[in-house]
């Protein structure tokens, strides 16, 4: 895509709030002096680096998908770069939701050999018709052998990227349905489960949890005083069909871990997740309205 560097281009529109803060940008929400239609405006406040390349580039390749986040317009504001995209007003975080647009967002990123890398309900909205819209790809890449470990934020993180600190690791879209998986945890549970916390008042890290939890005893890093999943997750272990897909996609090994084309084939869990009553809908929308994701 080319870059419009006509700053006149920024005087069509009316900032209005931030909506988000991130390592690389700020988003806004802006107003179209001319048609009045609402976006979210993000600066690149770091200059043009590597992420910034990375989604451009991204959301150019992913650009019509039902279910990843729309940019309609790049162009160079008071030197900073500035990406006009589709403005969606609820974060994934604010509602109990299924899974079902995640994993066909991913399944259509996946197919395109694109790994998001940073995926927690934070970078998943919510359209007015509680359509799901994957965003923020600023840490997106076409997947190779050889990447950066230091990706995803750390309670949405897989295993494999727990690693010693060197420049780059092998990993797969694996870790995005690691993430997926976390995701439909939190949402059971209501908190942020695999964060820094006290389990019978022992305090465990992110990869501790992990270990103690879901590590297959005879790998090396298995934990010799494991946890009983019905002690970190007992939402999820009390219903069968969450419990057998969380499973699969908390999978240790990430080469056994199920991937989202195949979720999507899954007929029970698509059904259960897509088919939502006219009751469920308005209390994802009050939740919406009322409910802050508690973290910790």
């Amino acid at each position: 895509m080319l870059i419009d560097t006509q700053t006149t281009r920024m005087e069509k529109y009316r900032k209005d709030t931030v909506i988000g803060k991130g390592a690389y940008g700020i988003v806004y929400k802006v107003t179209c002096r001319t048609t009045g239609k609402e976006y979210a405006l993000k600066y690149h406040t770091q200059g043009v680096e590597d992420a910034t390349v990375r989604e451009i580039s991204c959301l150019s390749a992913l650009r019509g998908l039902p279910y990843v986040i729309d940019m309609h317009d790049c162009f160079v504001d008071d030197d900073k770069i500035a990406m006009l995209m589709s403005y969606v007003p609820y974060t994934l975080s604010d509602a109990i939701h299924n899974g079902y647009g995640v994993a066909n967002a991913l399944s259509d990123m996946h197919r395109r050999n694109i790994v998001h890398r940073d995926l927690t309900p934070y970078n998943v909205l919510l359209t007015e018709d509680l359509t799901v819209k994957v965003a923020d790809m600023g840490l997106s890449r076409q997947s190779s052998k050889w990447m950066s470990p230091t990706v995803v934020t750390e309670a949405y993180r897989a295993p494999e990227l727990f690693c010693p600190k060197r420049k780059s690791a092998e990993y797969t879209c694996a870790i995005d349905m690691w993430s997926l998986g976390v995701m439909i945890v939190d949402a059971m549970e209501g908190r942020v489960m695999f964060c820094d916390r006290k389990i019978r008042s022992v305090t465990m890290s992110t990869y501790q949890i992990i270990t103690k939890t879901l590590c297959p005893q005879d790998h090396p890093s298995a934990s010799s005083t494991p946890c009983d999943p019905d002690i970190i997750m007992p939402n999820v272990m009390q219903c069968d069909l969450v419990r057998r897909i969380v499973f699969r996609l908390l999978n240790f090994y990430d080469t056994e871990r199920l991937l989202a084309h195949e979720l999507l084939r899954d007929t029970e869990w698509m059904q259960a997740a897509a088919d939502m009553t006219k009751e469920e809908q308005v209390i994802i929308r009050d939740q919406i309205q009322r409910k802050k994701f508690q973290i910790g």
